[in-house]
C-alpha cells in the first residue's frame, strides 16, 4: 500500500505544473512573434495572445487577437495616436491566416508586407482564385490570379473484362 502524500507536497506539484504551463504558453507567444512558427500553428493557439484594446501598447511584430481574428503588428505602437483596430486597419497590421480555412476571402493588400505569394488561395467575388505571382497586390480578375475550378473526379480505371477468344480451326 503506497503511504499518502502529504497535501502540501499535492499543493506544490500542482503550482509547479501550473507555472510550467504559464512559462510555455509565454515561450510560444514570444517566439510566434518573433516568427518562429508557421500561421498554421499560431492559429491553432488564438487563447494564448493578448486581446486587442484601445489601451494596447506593443512592438512591431506583436500579435493580438481582435474579433476572433489573429494580428501581426507591422510598427511599434507607444501611444494611443498609433494604436488602431486591427479588422479595420489593414495598413498597421497583417492578418494571421486561419489554417481552416482553404480560400479565406480576400483583402486589398497595401504593401510588401501582406501581398499575396503565388499559390495563395483565396474567395473574390463569388469565385475562388489562386496567385500566379509571388508580391501580388492585385484585385483577382485584374491580373495575377488565375480562376480555382475544382478537380474533376476521375473515375477508377475499369478492370478488363474476359472475353472469350476464339481459337484457329474451331
Amino acid at each position: 500500500m503506497t503511504p499518502p502524500r502529504p497535501v502540501s507536497d499535492i499543493q506544490k506539484e500542482a503550482r509547479r505544473n501550473t507555472s510550467a504551463q504559464e512559462v510555455a504558453a509565454l515561450m510560444f507567444v514570444k517566439m510566434a512573434q518573433e516568427e518562429q512558427f508557421d500561421e498554421t500553428t499560431i492559429s491553432e493557439h488564438p487563447d494564448l495572445f493578448v486581446q486587442w484594446s484601445e489601451f494596447w501598447r506593443g512592438k512591431k511584430g506583436d500579435i493580438v487577437l481582435d474579433e476572433g481574428q489573429l494580428y501581426r503588428s507591422i510598427h511599434d505602437v507607444t501611444d494611443a495616436g498609433q494604436n488602431r483596430k486591427p479588422s479595420e486597419t489593414p495598413s498597421m497590421w497583417t492578418r494571421i491566416g486561419n489554417p481552416l480555412e482553404e480560400f479565406p476571402e480576400w483583402v486589398q493588400p497595401i504593401g510588401a508586407h501582406d501581398a499575396y505569394e503565388a499559390g495563395s488561395k483565396v474567395s473574390h467575388n463569388g469565385k475562388k482564385w489562386v496567385s500566379e505571382a509571388d508580391g501580388n497586390v492585385w484585385e483577382p480578375g485584374v491580373y495575377g490570379w488565375a480562376e480555382y475550378s475544382e478537380p474533376e473526379p476521375q473515375e477508377a480505371p475499369q478492370e478488363p473484362q474476359d472475353v472469350p477468344s476464339e481459337e484457329p480451326g474451331e
